[in-house]
C-alpha cells in the first residue's frame, strides 16, 4: 500500500449541483434587482452612470459565479504521482 496516494474525492456531479444550489438562486435575485432599478429608477445623469457600473459589476458576478460552478463540476486530470522522498 503506497502511503502517499491521496483520499478518493467527491464525485464532480455532486460538487457541481452544490455549487448551481448557490449560484442560480444568485443569479435570479441579481436579475430581479436589476430589472426593478430598470423600472423604478430614471436613468439619466448620475442615475443613469450608477445603473451602468451596477449592470457590470452584476454580470462579473453571474459570470464569475458560474464560471466557478463550471469548474467544480467538470472532470480534472489526475495530479502527477508525487516524488519519492529523498532519504536524509
Amino acid at each position: 500500500m503506497d502511503p502517499y496516494t491521496t483520499a478518493p474525492g467527491r464525485s464532480r456531479w455532486r460538487r457541481g449541483v452544490y455549487a448551481a444550489g448557490l449560484v442560480i438562486p444568485f443569479t435570479a435575485s441579481q436579475l430581479w434587482a436589476l430589472l426593478v432599478l430598470l423600472r423604478l429608477a430614471p436613468l439619466d445623469g448620475l442615475v443613469g452612470q450608477a445603473f451602468v457600473l451596477v449592470l457590470v459589476g452584476s454580470a462579473v458576478a453571474i459570470w464569475a459565479g458560474w464560471r466557478w460552478t463550471w469548474q467544480l463540476g467538470r472532470d480534472r486530470e489526475p495530479e502527477p504521482a508525487p516524488k519519492t522522498r529523498i532519504p536524509t
